[in-house]
């Protein structure tokens, strides 16, 4: 436990959207705080001092609430903007050493795929994080699959993931990466044959029209 990284969290009487950005504007992060059994905490922490002790990649952290009490936890789930990848909201989770804990996990995908490399497919990147359960001492800080013999149309899914100690939850079947075929070209064609399309119509209009003029004009010298 003292070799753990220290966060300090303040207890929260207030809770809501409207709350929560206030707290985002101040330079907090709002979070909830799960002791198990008991009644869970809203809590807040600094979120400079939380973004300082995630690029330490920690598997279990001290809380530190200003009551006085400091438990070991985990971050349980960590949400971020989507757009902008900054903290939005977390949770913790409390541990006893010795028992089992659930946690998310991020993968984290290594290699260069043979089919974008080579073959100039699109790597899709479909699950980026699985929930797992071991005991907290064996909490991996990510994931890797490996995805350098990735070929067009092939893919990897949750049973080839590998690590050690650790049960993962998610559905095995679930596609974690594909590398698909390039759409590029297929819309360039596409393109092309509108274009033709419309050529091919805008001289059949062309030709109607001028066909027209020439039979009014023979039916009008036939009538002299």
């Amino acid at each position: 436990m003292e070799d753990n990284i220290t966060l300090n969290a303040q207890l929260r009487t207030e809770s809501g959207k409207g709350v929560a950005r206030k707290l985002r504007a101040q330079g907090a992060l709002p979070g909830v705080f799960y002791l198990g059994n008991k009644e869970n905490l809203p809590i807040q922490l600094n979120g400079h001092e939380l973004q300082l002790a995630l690029k330490q990649k920690p598997s279990i952290l001290n809380l530190q609430l200003d009551d006085g009490q400091v438990f070991e936890c985990v971050i349980r789930e960590l949400q971020l903007d989507p757009v902008s990848g900054k903290s939005l909201h977390i949770d913790l989770m409390g541990i006893v050493r010795g028992q089992k804990v659930t946690v998310s996990v991020s993968i984290e995908l290594t290699g260069s795929a043979f089919g974008v490399r080579d073959q100039g497919g699109v790597l899709q990147h479909a699950v980026h994080s699985v929930d797992v359960e071991c005991l907290p001492k064996h909490i991996p800080e990510v994931i890797t699959l490996d995805i350098e013999e990735l070929k067009i149309g092939s893919s990897l899914q949750v049973r080839d993931l590998e690590v050690e100690n650790v049960k993962i939850l998610d559905d095995e079947d679930k596609t974690v990466v594909s590398v698909l075929a390039p759409r590029v070209e297929i819309e360039v064609e596409e393109e092309v044959e509108e274009e033709e399309l419309e050529g091919e119509e805008a001289e059949g209009e062309e030709a109607e029209g001028e066909a027209a003029p020439k039979e009014g004009k023979s039916k009008k010298e036939g009538g002299e």
